[in-house]
């Protein structure tokens, strides 16, 4: 595992719009899936017939910006929004790719940042679409 004390701090300098992230490679493995319903208790019937909780969208939405960088502490998530086109099965493994596609200081100079992040699966179907609204530390 990787020491995230080694890995800079993603500034609000770094969000231009039009930024775009590396792709993240995030396999849907069954230990993970066990780990995210055991955590939040969410135990529906279709997980065991091989699907994974689309709550996982959160994690590996955060996860493609913050590869490289860690969060600077203090900022606030103001908003997320997702949009599901088809599921998710354990064993996918999925390619995220997050955008910035806006970053500005509004009137009381807080540093907003919007991603538009978007995940497909191996075969290239579109999975999810989330936009996460941020106010960035620093």
């Amino acid at each position: 595992m990787e020491i995230q004390e080694d890995k800079p701090e993603l500034l609000f300098a770094d969000l231009p719009v039009g930024r775009i992230f590396r792709p993240l490679e995030y396999p849907i493995t069954p230990e993970l899936v066990q780990d995210f319903i055991e955590t939040v208790g969410d135990r529906h019937q279709l997980y065991d017939e091989g699907f994974a909780p689309p709550g996982l969208a959160a994690i590996y939405a955060r996860l493609s910006y913050l590869q490289d960088h860690t969060m600077p502490s203090g900022g606030v998530l103001a908003k997320q929004g997702f949009e599901f086109q088809n599921p998710i099965k354990i064993r996918d493994i999925l390619k995220v790719q997050a955008k910035v596609i806006e970053s500005y200081q509004d009137e009381k100079m807080r540093k907003r940042v919007t991603f538009l992040i978007e995940a497909q699966d191996q075969k290239g179907m579109p999975v999810s679409t989330i936009r996460l609204y941020a106010i960035w530390p620093k």
